[in-house]
């Protein structure tokens, strides 16, 4: 499955001791929950791409034909294979950026995405990768916050910077729904929801066959 290996970072140590405590309100009610419905949807072969510190291991179907997750921050990861051992799931760790996963092609039936493309530094080019190693018909799950709209966009738009240097990185005005759709995804289901004034989406999108097919021309 490996096609090589990816360049890692340096990581974020206090925030990853810091991010259970701070996300425990969220993941103990409506975060939580949306976790759990769309994961639960996922089946065969899958990768979830930006793992953290583990939060949706326990999320998981017991059936899944295999479960590979990436971290590229050290500190993230190490939580994650702490968090794995503790709840006895089965899934092959590995440290790796989103814009380089080290897996061939059309490798999984499924990838997951939840909090990760606020953060990674390429959005396009992270979600080539997602499409690269997805099998033709296989489908994308995502759950990310957005921009807002009127005034809250604008000011997700002002505390952008002080918000990326606090938050390891993350971005509090991207507009994901359209970098999925830009990349040549269908976006097949979406929920619109809100964690206080943060909007959320959660959604689906697959990559059609002949999509598939123009991207591995391509390359």
């Amino acid at each position: 499955m490996s096609a090589g290996p990816s360049r890692v970072t340096r990581g974020h140590p206090w925030f990853a001791a810091t991010y259970d405590f701070v996300m425990n309100g969220a993941e103990s009610s409506d975060l939580g929950v949306m976790r759990r419905d769309l994961l639960q949807r996922v089946a065969g072969r899958v990768l979830e791409v930006g793992v953290g510190t583990g939060v949706n291991l326990n999320h998981y179907p017991a059936a899944i034909e295999l479960l590979v997750a990436t971290e590229p921050d050290p500190f993230m990861l190490t939580r994650a294979v702490r968090r794995a051992a503790k709840e006895r799931r089965s899934v092959e760790l590995l440290q790796s950026l989103a814009e380089e996963l080290p897996f061939q092609d059309a490798a999984f039936d499924a990838v997951v995405a939840t909090l990760v493309f606020c953060t990674v530094a390429d959005v396009r080019r992270a979600l080539h990768e997602v499409r690269r190693v997805l099998r033709p018909g296989g489908s994308f799950f995502f759950i990310e916050h957005v921009r807002g709209s009127g005034w809250l966009g604008t000011l997700h738009d002002v505390i952008a910077p002080v918000w990326r240097y606090v938050g390891a990185g993350c971005h509090p005005n991207r507009r994901t729904e359209l970098s999925v759709k830009e990349a040549g995804f269908d976006i097949v289901e979406v929920q619109r929801q809100r964690l206080g004034l943060t909007p959320v989406i959660v959604g689906i999108a697959t990559l059609a066959p002949d999509r598939h097919r123009r991207l591995s021309s391509s390359r």
